[in-house]
């Protein structure tokens, strides 16, 4: 799990090793002797059925989307070069559940063929019934992330009101899939709104049967910005979680909270949180997909921060929009995406693009200070 651009990409592999912090010299040297496989997370649509407080999309062209047929040979070759984890993040892949299922389906058939691909989604879960339930458990997908920003207030002023039940109620029918609620995670975008209400948000789903928590700071430019939370707040919430403060871990078995950086847009965070020995450079470990992170063990309970010393796009992320940009996930703030994208499938082989990434970082390099004012997942 790239516990950092596009979800969960379905947790912290089982087989992990430590590593040593010597080896945190140069991304491109690291990634090219360490065969760390790529990420793709793509956008099956640029539609939702939400208006959230906190999307982070600024491009909004919503038409000319892929074919089936398109998506299918991006990803043969892609999976060719050696592509591991392909995350449908959205818009809202809900909304074309017949192409999801489809390209759901692609991927187990590959799977079934390579046991180390994996694949999965990201959805407000809004639209979940017992229909896609069972059509879903049928392909069994890595993971599903679903958004879920606080109790029923704050999660309302965000996301919309009467969202929380709707959720709530969707959560509770999917509690009855045991296998598939297993890879279920809750994913929460930590505000100001919200920020008190992690313990809440973990207790009401560990009761539905949900284990995984992936926790995500909310980013803004700017400081008048209702949502802003600043880095302080994040480590003292952060902090409390870890001292047992918010939840009694004795009341819990194999719950799973995954703390998200990244390189982008919360390295000075990242860096805050390594100062103050929350993340310990000294004590990293790397997992069979290139996930560099710290873990706390409290009985069968864990909690993981991942630790992203370097821009990993291109070397081992990408996104694609609906309509064939390749990118990545930090480009998509901007209103004039196209501009940015280093390539569009329609117009040139997917590997041919990539071939153009180095040239891209340069012109567009990791520090660059975005004018989008909100980030989210």
């Amino acid at each position: 799990m790239a516990i950092g651009l596009s979800g969960s990409n379905g947790g912290i592999t089982a087989n992990y090793k430590q590593l040593p912090t010597a080896k945190l010299e140069s991304d491109s040297s690291f990634y090219q002797s360490n065969s760390i496989p790529m990420e793709v997370s793509y956008f099956i649509n640029n539609t939702c059925n939400l208006k959230c407080r906190h999307c982070y999309v600024g491009y909004s062209e919503a038409h000319n989307p892929l074919s089936l047929q398109n998506w299918q040979n991006v990803f043969k070759a892609l999976i060719a070069s050696g592509a591991r984890t392909f995350g449908n993040v959205g818009k809202e892949p809900l909304l074309n559940w017949s192409k999801t299922r489809k390209l759901l389906q692609y991927f187990k058939t590959k799977r079934d063929k390579i046991p180390t691909l994996r694949f999965g989604l990201v959805t407000n879960g809004l639209l979940l019934n017992e229909p896609i339930f069972i059509e879903i458990e049928d392909i069994m997908p890595d993971y599903i992330d679903i958004s879920l920003d606080g109790n029923r207030e704050a999660n309302d002023f965000i996301r919309g009101t009467g969202n929380y039940d709707k959720l709530v109620n969707n959560l509770a029918s999917l509690s009855k899939h045991e296998v598939l609620a297993n890879k279920v995670f809750i994913s929460f975008t930590m505000n100001r709104i919200n920020a008190s209400y992690i313990g809440e948000v973990i207790k009401s789903v560990y009761t539905l049967g949900i284990n995984n928590i992936l926790i995500s700071p909310y980013v803004t430019l700017n400081s008048h910005d209702i949502l802003w939370i600043p880095d302080e707040r994040i480590i003292d919430e952060i902090q409390k979680l870890l001292d047992g403060k918010l939840l009694d871990f004795k009341n819990y078995e194999r719950l799973n909270i995954y703390i998200k950086n990244d390189f982008t847009t919360t390295k000075d965070l990242m860096e805050k949180m390594a100062n103050r020995n929350i993340i310990n450079k000294n004590e990293l470990f790397i997992d069979d997909y290139g996930v560099i992170f710290n873990k706390y063990s409290f009985n069968s309970n864990r909690i993981y921060f991942n630790y992203l010393p370097w821009d990993t796009s291109y070397l081992q992320a990408i996104r694609i929009s609906h309509d064939g940009y390749v990118s990545n996930c930090y480009d998509m703030f901007f209103e004039n995406y196209p501009e940015r994208a280093i390539g569009n499938v329609r117009e040139k082989n997917i590997t041919k693009i990539l071939e153009r990434s180095n040239f891209m970082k340069e012109k567009y390099p990791p520090h660059e200070i975005h004018q989008k004012q909100s980030y989210s997942y």
